[in-house]
Formats: C-alpha cells, structure tokens, sequence
C-alpha cells in the first residue's frame, strides 16, 4: 500500500511539473529572438494571475491606431517585489515596452521586466535590469 501511495505521489508531482513548463513556455507563440519597441497610450491595465496583462493604442507604420495586448513578465507577485502596484499603470499613461511580438501577425506579445518599461518618460521600478524578474 505505502509503495502504490508512493507511486501515485511521483505521478502527480511529473503532471504538475509538466503543466507548470507548459504554461510558461512562450516561445511558441511569440517571437523571443527579435524584440521589438513599442511606445503608446494604456486603455487598460490588468492586475491578474497568472500575468498582468497592459492594452496599449500604438499607430503602425501608416498611423493607423492598433490596439497592443501585452502579457508582462513576472506575475503580480513579482510585480510587487519591485514596487508596482495594481494602480501602477492607468489608462491615459504613455508607455514605451520592448515586447516579444506574436508569431502569428497578432498585435499581441510578451513584455519582461528586464528591459526598461517607461511610463510618462520615467522609467518603472525593477525595469532595465537585464535579467528577467521572475516567472
């Protein structure tokens, strides 16, 4: 019986971890090796497990206004280890954000933390360290 109990435990445990790697992979669906800048207008700003997630107005090449939606990296939680709060982007802010950009055409993407995110040209907090803040 403790022999099968132990089994069972092993198996749940190799199914959480492989969930936890699905989830964060990313590379997939985002293009990680050509980051691009993106600097526009928050219409929304949402404080959310398991990643917050940023709308931004951006004009395209031809000034047409697209609407960005942009995963950031770390969770919340890490978020707030570097000083940001629920209120830290509001809509109406101007930002600038290197994203990871969809590989489908999508005006979707991945921001990280390890590039400078600018808010109203002031850099956030725990931005710009080269090193991505967490998962």
């Amino acid at each position: 019986m403790t022999r099968a109990l132990t089994y069972a435990t092993i198996a749940g445990l190799l199914l959480a971890s492989g969930a936890a790697s699905a989830h964060h992979g990313s590379s997939a669906a985002y293009n990680e090796k050509t980051p691009m800048q993106l600097t526009g207008t928050v219409t929304e700003f949402v404080w959310a497990n398991p990643h917050t997630r940023v709308f931004v107005d951006v004009a395209d090449p031809q000034q047409n206004v697209v609407n960005w939606g942009i995963e950031l990296r770390p969770a919340p939680a890490g978020l707030s280890r570097m000083g940001w709060t629920r209120h830290t982007l509001q809509p109406g802010d101007t930002v600038t954000i290197t994203v990871s950009p969809s590989r489908f055409g999508t005006p979707t993407g991945v921001g990280e933390t390890n590039f400078p995110i600018l808010k109203n040209g002031a850099q956030l907090p725990g931005t710009g360290g080269g090193r991505r803040g967490g998962a």
